[in-house]
């Protein structure tokens, strides 16, 4: 039986995703792997890897499925959809989106705690949402300069 590669990609971030350097700066790297996903596939397979990924961190942090099972299925979806009209292989468009998609799954996560009455103060969740924002839009960067050189690689040796 084979393991799909996905999958063992989403172990190895999730491990990563648990050490303290990574989780204490406000990096969501599951939300980077659903976007890269979202961008190479289509809507159902996006919306999965994100509804997949997102109820593994809320297991993982709270116990139960939640807030970002429903965003990060919605992040899936926007990948998959801004794909068909912007996405290019190139290292800054993927930086962009993923900027965008992280600017739109904090403020859909705070939305979503404001209508459980679980939402921090405004200014609060201000800086947390741009810290992660920031860095997590600098990690996808340098994931991007990583995914995209292997891809150019794999499929077009000659440009390598």
């Amino acid at each position: 039986m084979r393991i799909p590669k996905e999958i063992l990609w989403l172990f190895l971030i999730f491990f990563i995703q648990q050490l303290p350097l990574v989780s204490d700066w406000g990096i969501d790297l599951p939300l980077i792997f659903v976007v890269l996903i979202g961008i190479r596939s289509h809507g159902p397979q996006a919306a999965g890897w994100g509804f997949v990924s997102g109820a593994i961190q809320d297991l993982l942090s709270s116990g139960g499925i939640g807030i970002n099972t429903i965003a990060k299925t919605f992040v899936g979806l926007g990948a998959s959809l801004l794909r068909m009209h912007i996405y290019r292989e190139r290292i800054l468009t993927q930086a962009f989106l993923i900027m965008g998609l992280s600017i739109f799954h904090e403020i859909f996560s705070y939305l979503l705690m404001r209508c459980d009455g679980e939402a921090p103060r405004a200014e609060d969740a201000l800086g947390i949402c741009a810290r992660s924002v920031l860095f997590t839009t600098l990690v996808g960067l340098v994931v991007c300069v990583f995914v995209v050189r292997f891809r150019r690689r794999r499929f077009d040796p000659a440009t390598a």
